[in-house]
């Protein structure tokens, strides 16, 4: 077969052979506490040479089809140089936390043999391959996994390590795994077996790591985010002690919690959180003395002016991409790694423009990634929009032009892009007056959903005299996907979109639009529920005026020297001192800043407020527990500062765009509509009712929504349970076991088409 996949005949064959292996390892399971496979002593035995699969294990392997996706490339090059497996040095937007499979796997392979050790997941580093290390690691990506093996005088114990990667490659296609390297040899998923070079260098040792005292294992894009047969049909079921395994600790009823979210402390026995390393933080942790960016100001003080909605460019065909430049002389085709596009046409831009109000959408290809919009001519050190594969993100980009009056757009991976404008900034025009954050719409509660192809109006609460909102919009997708534009209600449906969403999913984006009589009209191309909630109002005499700031990261809990590290924890506040940011204006009212949540642990959202007020019942960002997501946010500051809040665990980078400051000698501005009285409801209603209390949301251990008020009794040692908490005996569970794996065997057998 040329395409590398086996004929129906194996694949079948494969299959019974692995169902009754599963079947065996739920009787092992139910049987007694965690076991060590059949046929395994416990002294190891060195097989001279490298790692020898055996006939068995390359026929099963000759059947197994994985559709193998790399990183992304460092951009630029040698902005990354750190190849330390355990502590990667590197700050590269596109590094993010292991996946939930990928830390699920982990803890069930660590659980079923018990003498592998935890060599970790996540770190944020390039290729150690030399004939990579233009190219950041799969761990970078939260995509691999270590797995410490024990050595004898140095060499692989093979009669350990062999059967945990024989496995692997075995149930690759069940499992998603797309590489496999350990002992000298390597298994990818689309090309089969290769042997490591045995090329050494000046000392003896080999160039390219053999990986003789660990198993190095990648999972898939669909095994990463649990949606291979593994995670949704389910692995032999783990032995049931209440002990930690990775970051969760396991109840006796099987269901899991994060180790942190409950203080939980790990027990005597194995496996231990990490290896013995500490647990993580149950929040983010404020480093106080850490050193806050400064900042720069580009341009003058400008106000807001609408333009007609009009579509700049969209790659995804010639004829509407023109405008965009294409850096490697291009005049179709997506943005890469290495081809950026520059935008200078603007047709009908007012004199002395400073500004651009854009809306960016991403049509991802195959591999996840980011786009950074940023001044002609200037660096990007900070991301405008992630993307993810199968999914249209949108993100609202206020870019100042460049030097040469342009934008530039850059890609980590290929990416389709379209790019809608709707006004500027320039010196003359609106003026912003804060609001809220305030909700004036959540179709959930009124039971009128926005219906496909029907504009559909909707009250502001704006103050008189007032010509557009500025507000935060979430689309709750039903089952087909689509987009949604906002525009004033005397108008005609543009021809431009706010928000791409996708099928049983939560997006959010903030718009700025006309008024129409104090009203706003969204249409969407399918039915989907919506939640509005407004952060301020454009007025002629509004007294805050616009300062555009060079993109600045002002936190990122990934690294170590952020004001913030760790991931937020559930209902956590942090607070980001914006006036104090050196080189910052005085006075600054508000600021405009990008949201990502990057590693979450479970579907939420974020809400950006003024500090020195409870956190309103309003959302600035929606995440899934699978992909980075991120959103723009025009908020309120109080007394110099912004707060955020977390429903669920997630890594934040912010990055601040820009500020409202008061217009010289303008009056003191009027505060607009204040934030609802939290006390009427001190839990914040995310747009997606699932968010918080799903109990079967995952956090990134592959663990159940936390439950801190129902935290279960430790116990020590290996306790296993059938029933309620009693001990059977090893007679009966064996008997329970095989009576459960015939059952389930029998059933998939008459099933089977």
């Amino acid at each position: 077969m040329t395409d590398g996949r086996a004929p129906p005949s194996m694949t079948f064959m494969s299959t019974i052979s692995s169902r009754v292996c599963r079947a065996f390892g739920l009787v092992l399971a139910i049987s007694g506490c965690a076991q060590s496979p059949v046929g395994l002593t416990e002294q190891g035995v060195v097989v001279p040479g490298d790692w020898d699969p055996p006939a068995s294990t390359r026929a099963i392997a000759a059947t197994q089809y994985v559709d193998v996706v790399d990183p992304p490339p460092v951009l630029p090059l040698g902005s990354c140089t750190s190849t330390n497996p355990w502590v990667g040095t590197c700050t590269h937007p596109a590094c993010i936390r292991a996946h939930p499979g990928t830390t699920e796997l982990d803890v069930y392979i660590r659980g079923r043999w018990t003498y592998v050790g935890a060599g970790g997941t996540y770190t944020c580093r390039r290729n150690s391959n030399p004939a990579s290390t233009a190219y950041l690691s799969v761990h970078s990506v939260g995509r691999a996994i270590d797995l410490m093996i024990p050595t004898i005088g140095g060499d692989a114990d093979n009669t350990r390590g062999d059967a945990v990667a024989n496995w692997l490659i075995e149930n690759a296609e069940y499992i998603g795994i797309q590489r496999v390297i350990w002992d000298g040899w390597y298994w990818n998923g689309e090309h089969g077996f290769s042997q490591i070079s045995d090329t050494r260098n000046a000392d003896g040792s080999y160039r390219t790591d053999h990986h003789v005292n660990h198993i190095h294992t990648e999972l898939s894009i669909d095994g990463a985010a649990r949606r291979t047969r593994f995670f949704t049909e389910g692995a032999p079921p783990m032995t049931c002690p209440i002990v930690c395994y990775g970051t969760a600790v396991v109840r006796a009823d099987c269901s899991y919690t994060d180790c942190a979210a409950t203080g939980e402390v790990c027990l005597d026995g194995p496996p231990r959180c990490g290896a013995g390393a500490p647990p993580e933080p149950a929040e983010a942790t404020l480093q106080a003395s850490a050193t806050l960016p400064s900042v720069t100001t580009v341009a003058a003080l400008s106000r807001f002016e609408f333009l007609p909605p009009q579509r700049l460019f969209d790659t995804r065909t010639d004829v509407a991409s023109t405008r965009l430049a294409r850096s490697d002389g291009a005049t179709s085709g997506p943005l890469t790694a290495t081809r950026t596009g520059t935008v200078t046409d603007f047709p009908g831009l007012p004199a002395g423009t400073t500004s651009l109000w854009l809306n960016v959408a991403a049509v991802p290809g195959v591999l996840p990634g980011f786009i950074s919009v940023v001044s002609d001519g200037a660096a990007s050190m900070t991301s405008t929009l992630n993307f993810f594969p199968d999914r249209v993100r949108a993100n609202a980009a206020p870019v100042a032009l460049g030097a040469g009056g342009g934008v530039t757009f850059l890609s980590n991976t290929d990416v389709d892009v379209i790019t809608d404008w709707t006004g500027v900034f320039a010196p003359t025009g609106l003026g912003l007056q804060t609001a809220g954050p305030l909700r004036v719409l959540d179709t959930r509660a009124s039971g009128t959903p926005v219906l496909a192809g029907v504009p559909f109006p909707l009250d502001v609460g704006a103050p008189a005299g007032a010509v557009g909102v500025v507000a935060s919009v979430a689309v709750i997708g039903g089952a087909t996907p689509g987009f949604l534009s906002a525009f004033p209600c005397d108008a005609a449906v543009p021809v431009t979109s706010n928000i791409n969403f996708a099928p049983a999913s939560v997006s959010a984006n903030t718009i700025v639009s006309e008024l129409t009589d104090g009203h706003l009209c969204f249409s969407s191309s399918a039915d989907v529920e919506v939640i509005v909630d407004v952060t301020g109002y454009l007025v002629p005499e509004g007294e805050l005026s616009y300062q555009a700031i060079t993109p600045t990261r002002v936190l990122d809990t990934r690294s170590p020297t952020s004001r913030y590290t760790g991931r937020l924890g559930e209902r956590q506040v942090i607070e980001l001192p914006i006036q104090t940011l050196p080189g910052m204006p005085a006075d600054v009212h508000a600021v405009v800043a990008n949201l990502t949540s990057i590693s979450p642990g479970s579907r939420g959202f974020l809400t950006a407020f003024p500090c020195g007020v409870a956190a309103p019942p309003t959302s600035s960002l929606n995440f899934d527990s699978d992909a980075p997501a991120a959103a723009l946010t025009v908020s309120t500051l109080g007394s110099g500062s912004l707060c955020i809040f977390a429903s669920a665990r997630t890594d934040l980078v912010v990055d601040v765009l820009g500020v409202f400051v008061p217009t010289p000698a303008a009056p003191p501005p009027t505060p607009g509509p204040g934030p609802i009285d939290p006390n009427l409801d001190d839990d914040p209603n995310p747009p997606d009712p699932s968010a918080t209390d799903d109990a079967s949301a995952t956090d990134d251990a592959g663990a159940a929504g936390s439950d801190a008020g129902a935290r279960p009794s430790a116990s020590s040692g290996c306790q296993c349970r059938v029933g309620v908490g009693e001990r059977a005996s090893t007679g009966a569970l064996l008997l329970l076991g095989l009576t459960l794996a015939a059952l389930r065997l029998r059933r998939r057998r008459t099933t089977a088409p």
